[in-house]
């Protein structure tokens, strides 16, 4: 059975932790089964009003009892995995075990290299991997020590460990070859969301195919609208446009027919 969230980004209205808290209770009692954030970061340049997808999720966590929260999806070689680790874990305990981390590479090579970081796709795709190996294992509990290409832990033990066993789920996001690779490794792929017109069944059924190699099931997500429900364990509805429209969308709860 397909499940709906909302995915909702961190500026504008609802990028506001406090409206953003408000509006997750809205939906949750409207029916709703996630609460998803944009996890990328956002200069001046972009849209005004413009929070940390990390505290907006803190608050959501805490006003929410049962649906699911994440990261829809944060550009992971952006950040220390031992950071991430940490403020995952931390969310997770916050929530009593409703979080997803959904990661990505990130597609705009300028927000990385304004930090001196690497806008090429290849090393950032290398750094994705690394970093899931070293946050999965800071998760474990376990002292980690990890002395890789791109990242170094040397006898760390993280204080707080996730809620969920034996992790947090992660989905992976990209419509690439190696994207849809590396998800089957994990536990969810997403899927884009260019086209306004959403995924047709059959778009749906060729990624099934792609994945069926995995060792385990993994969760098909897509963000956008489907022509048949029932063909993705996750819709993500985008939560965009007027205030009022949106509290519309959120009051009138997810279309399961």
């Amino acid at each position: 059975m397909t499940r709906f969230a909302l995915a909702v980004p961190h500026w504008g209205t609802f990028g506001d932790p406090r409206e953003a808290a408000r509006m997750a209770q809205r939906a949750e009692a409207a029916g709703w089964d996630g609460y998803f954030t944009w996890g990328g970061f956002v200069s001046r340049d972009d849209p005004p009003a413009t929070y940390d997808p990390w505290v907006i999720l803190a608050a959501v966590a805490a006003a929410t009892s049962h649906m699911r929260i994440g990261t829809c999806i944060a550009p992971l070689p952006a950040f220390p995995p031992h950071v991430i680790a940490s403020i995952v874990a931390s969310l997770d305990v916050l929530s009593d075990g409703r979080m997803t981390l959904g990661v990505g590479i990130g597609d705009v090579p300028r927000s990385f290299e304004m930090f001196g970081q690497s806008g090429d796709r290849r090393t950032r795709a290398a750094q994705l991997d690394e970093a899931l190996e070293v946050i999965t294992r800071l998760w474990s509990g376990e002292q980690v020590v990890h002395h890789g290409e791109h990242y170094v832990v040397d006898g760390v033990t993280l204080a707080a460990v996730p809620v969920q066993r034996p992790r947090v789920p992660i989905w992976v996001g990209g419509d690439s070859a190696p994207a849809k690779r590396r998800a089957a490794r994990w536990d969810g792929w997403i899927g884009p969301d260019e086209d306004p017109t959403g995924a047709t069944t059959a778009d749906l059924r060729r990624v099934r195919d792609e994945l069926s190699n995995a060792a385990h099931p993994v969760d098909l997500v897509w963000a956008g609208e489907l022509d048949d429900v029932g063909t993705a364990d996750w819709a993500m509805i985008p939560l965009l446009g007027s205030r009022d429209a949106c509290v519309a969308l959120v009051d009138e709860g997810p279309r399961r027919d």
